[in-house]
């Protein structure tokens, strides 16, 4: 691949490592639910303005087909996997949220084989078996971690039960964002062969789907759980700072490049390097949110990230 492939796949891999730290960052001071909404904004407005700067006064190619999957395909992905990657990085940090649900593209796979009839390589079940060690590794640390820190005070004993549970939900979270986004892929590519669509085109009709159903959703909570939602305007400002540049880096900008990338060059060859994002987020969640990793975690970590690329060869 020429310097150009890698330089632009090391920056989508650094926007996609900055966008969890800036989420967790801005979620110190509202809830998960706050998120999708704002983030979509910061979304449609970058990506609206691509448009206008790539293609001005030109539209996608949208059918009732094309319009339904498109729905389908954003809220399965960038609503439902988007709010349960939130809870995770709520639960268990960015650190390890990333790096459990990077698995994607072994669901990625699994799915191709279905909707596009590709074949299962050696390397896809090595990948698969990496994917599921890694998963249960980071899974008995947390286990093992709440046996050390059992005590005889039922303070502690609460305390570790809540950790332990908060970490079981996280992964499981986490788990279920890869399985939307894993299940998107092959979704995406069929609704751009279908409508002919480019990747700035894709992109914006996502952006725009994806603040429909954010802001509905938020209505329906807002009247149906209003327990469960913060209003916005109390929102600090660096907050929606945070959530919005998220949203600008993690999913307009970052989506864009990427798609770009696997048009102009290999996707096996482009993947294996974003794929190297969760190390990026380790490292920026340990100087800027001051997350720590076990050794167990840290090689958890390595193994899900190393079955991720061997799925994606």
């Amino acid at each position: 691949m020429p310097v150009r492939g890698v330089v632009l796949s090391v920056i989508v891999a650094l926007m996609w490592a900055v966008s969890p730290v800036l989420m967790k960052e801005g979620m110190k001071h509202c809830t998960p639910n706050e998120v999708p909404p704002v983030r979509s904004v910061s979304f449609i407005v970058t990506m609206s303005l691509l448009m206008l700067i790539i293609q001005p006064g030109q539209m996608p190619y949208l059918t009732p087909k094309l319009l339904a999957g498109l729905m389908g395909s954003v809220a399965l992905s960038t609503l439902l996997g988007d709010l349960l990657f939130t809870y995770s990085i709520q639960k268990i940090g960015a650190s390890l949220a990333v790096s459990v649900s990077c698995g994607y593209p072994l669901i990625a796979v699994l799915f191709s084989i279905l909707l596009l009839g590709e074949q299962v390589s050696f390397l896809v079940w090595c990948g698969t078996v990496l994917i599921v060690l890694g998963l249960l590794v980071i899974k008995l640390d947390a286990s093992l971690q709440s046996g050390r820190n059992a005590g005889y005070k039922l303070m502690d004993y609460d305390e570790m039960e809540r950790r332990r549970a908060d970490m079981t939900k996280g992964i499981l979270f986490a788990l279920g964002s890869a399985v939307c986004s894993g299940i998107n892929i092959p979704v995406i590519k069929l609704l751009m062969l279908e409508g002919g669509w480019n990747a700035t085109e894709s992109y914006f009709l996502r952006a725009t789907a994806f603040f429909i159903m954010a802001w509905t959703l938020r209505e329906v909570q807002h009247h149906v759980a209003p327990e469960t939602v913060k209003l916005l305007r109390t929102v600090p400002a660096k907050s929606w700072l945070a959530l919005l540049g998220s949203g600008i880096i993690g999913m307009a900008v970052s989506g864009v490049i990427f798609g770009k990338c696997i048009d102009e060059f290999p996707v096996s060859v482009v993947t294996p390097v974003t794929a190297s994002s969760p190390f990026m987020t380790v490292i920026l969640s340990r100087i800027f949110l001051k997350e720590k990793l076990s050794r167990m975690q840290c090689a958890g970590v390595s193994l899900v990230i190393a079955g991720s690329v061997s799925v994606s060869l």
